[in-house]
């Protein structure tokens, strides 16, 4: 094996080139790391995880600042993606959530929203993976990443001086350790007997989804926003309508004037347990099956036509016992799922590579790519994996009724906050003193993980809430018993900042928009009033970080502005130009 060809030996091989493989890989060979991808496809390719949450957008603009990959910050908000990527992405400025009654119309009064990340950070995007994974994998290529396109990993051989994987078409390489991106169908899960087989996951859930042209806006189909009373449009973000046992994801990609793709994703999530599969009815039969229960969301798609055959799946979960091992190690969704619902598989892996990048990149200097070093990455790979299980289980159970969904979604929506606010405290500190040890901070508590869930008081309501909903799904407890429960155990907390109304029932908007000024003011409660488990530790972001951010966002739209426009004014007279000249930014040469 050591022998092998020099030009086919790596510090890295990567097995898959979606958008998780293709980011570690960028980072790697930015810093020096000498890596391979491989895909058994090739690219464009279709592929769902379409939708962007704080955390992921937040997590996507540290990985930029801390590795020296800027292009990653272009992929985290949607104005940056239609200025730098694509034009095929959609907004996402809301989570709306919808709920629907079998035979009835919509009632106006049972839909719930919360405001996603806006400007400088956001807004938040809706993901055309084909272009977007497209996209990551030439940045990749080129910082120096070699990429093998339709070639299948066949196997692989672990030794304690590397791994040999083997091909079904280019022959063996070597590598010094390997990283499953792969997906559900990862190969060292095979080959290395990983999955936990059934999964002891609560949530039991599986999926019909597809691709669709002429899908209604819902903001025409349902009543107006003098009744329904949200603030934003629900076109304008991520809409699930809800229903017991089960939801709906509608993801649009027309939702933006520049945007200039017609398709929209929609995706029906259940229960598999209260509804299995009928073997008599097809994937599309069982489709139309569940849009035609609820009216007006049979309205939303009364024109509507699939663009690709549409997908039915068995159980979606899937678990493994171990995410490293000495010489490799498994990405986030190569590993385990749990569902759709919060968005959160593109969160966890963005964490992961964070904390895998740099232990990745110091191992390709001494030597020690044992399990041991990448423990601390599978502590927190599983232990989100385990509370977003809990999370979405519950949220199933609460999709029982209107009351107890506007209860549980409350607990959600608290600790983003907290997460979110954890990731922007170290952007922000890392914009001010440029130190990147800052970074490190997010390996210290309360900061580890996603969703606050390494805070004391984020904890210990999110297990009250838990409680109240166990009992409630063991019949043990009431509807109303249940809500009560879970809005004391979120004005226990102290969390709550008084601009957001989350421990009113009444408010099914709680949260403010995630603009400037309200932003500012949830800092100046974090900073200066919130109690003592808040404030030193969160929110101590000043008004001058923020308005530096802002300042820059609009000076960059500002830009691009004047160079469209000086760009078609010259076209008009001349077709002399010196456009092809445009130097590459330094950061952006390969480094090696």
């Amino acid at each position: 094996m050591m022998t092998a060809n020099r030009a086919r030996r790596y510090d890295v091989a990567i097995i898959g080139s979606g958008i998780g493989g293709s980011v570690m890989a960028a980072i790697l060979a930015r810093n020096g790391v000498r890596v391979a991808i491989f895909e058994g496809a090739g690219h464009p390719r279709f592929a769902i995880g379409e939708s962007t949450v704080p955390e992921t957008t937040l997590g996507l603009c540290i990985l930029a600042a801390r590795y020296g990959v800027p292009e990653l910050a272009d992929v985290a908000g949607f104005s940056s993606v239609q200025r730098n990527i694509t034009s095929s992405c959609g907004v996402k400025r809301n989570f709306s959530w919808a709920y629907h009654h079998d035979g009835e119309e919509f009632d106006s009064s049972e839909c719930t929203q919360f405001p996603a990340l806006s400007a400088p950070l956001g807004p938040d995007v809706h993901y055309f993976r084909q272009d977007i994974d497209s996209w990551a994998y030439q940045v990749a290529l080129s910082y120096g990443a070699d990429g093998f396109n339709h070639t299948q990993i066949t196997g692989v051989d672990f030794a304690d001086d590397g791994v040999t994987l083997s091909t079904a078409n280019r022959g063996d390489f070597h590598a010094d350790f390997v990283l499953d991106a792969g997906g559900m169908n990862s190969l060292l899960g095979q080959e290395l007997d990983l999955r936990v087989d059934p999964p002891t996951y609560q949530t039991r859930t599986r999926t019909l989804f597809s691709h669709f042209v002429d899908v209604e806006p819902f903001d025409r189909v349902a009543a107006p926003a003098s009744e329904h009373k949200m603030p934003q449009p629900f076109n304008q973000g991520t809409l699930h309508h809800l229903f017991k046992g089960g939801w709906v994801w509608v993801i649009p990609f027309d939702n933006h004037p520049h945007s200039t793709n017609k398709l929209c994703s929609i995706g029906i999530t259940i229960d598999i347990d209260q509804y299995p599969i009928d073997e008599d009815l097809s994937p599309t039969e069982e489709f139309w099956k569940h849009v035609n229960r609820f009216p007006t969301f049979a309205r939303q798609m009364r024109d509507a036509q699939s663009v690709r055959p549409i997908i039915r799946t068995n159980r979606v979960q899937f678990q493994s016992r171990q995410v490293v091992g000495d010489r490799w190690a498994l990405l986030p969704h190569a590993s385990d799922f749990i569902d759709p619902l919060t968005s959160s598989g593109l969160s966890i892996t963005m964490m992961a590579i964070n904390s895998m990048a740099d232990r990745l990149i110091s191992a390709s200097h001494d030597g020690d790519y044992s399990a041991a070093r990448f423990k601390y990455v599978e502590r927190w790979i599983k232990k989100s994996f385990e509370y977003y299980d809990k999370l979405v289980g519950y949220a199933y159970v609460s999709f029982d009724s209107f009351e107890l969904w506007n209860a549980w979604f409350r607990v959600w929506t608290l600790n983003t906050l907290y997460g979110s606010n954890g990731l922007m405290e170290v952007l922000f500190a890392h914009d001010n003193t440029g130190d990147p040890e800052v970074f490190n901070r997010l390996e210290m508590a309360p900061f580890r993980g996603l969703q606050g869930q390494d805070n004391e008081k984020s904890a210990q309501m999110f297990a009250t809430a838990c409680a109240a909903m166990e009992d409630y799904k063991q019949k043990e407890i009431t509807t109303q018993v249940a809500c009560d429960r879970i809005f004391k155990a979120l004005s226990d907390s102290e969390l709550v900042p008084p601009t957001w109304k989350l421990l009113d029932p009444a408010e099914r908007s709680p949260a403010p928009s995630l603009t400037t000024f309200p932003m500012v003011k949830v800092l100046f409660w974090g900073r200066f009033r919130s109690p003592d488990h808040v404030r030193g530790q969160y929110m101590t972001t000043g008004l001058a970080a923020v308005l530096k951010r802002a300042g820059t966002y609009y000076r960059n739209e500002l830009r691009l502005g004047g160079s469209h426009a000086y760009i078609a004014t010259r076209d008009l007279f001349t077709v002399r130009n010196r456009d092809w000249r445009k130097a590459r930014p330094a950061a952006f040469r390969r480094s090696r």
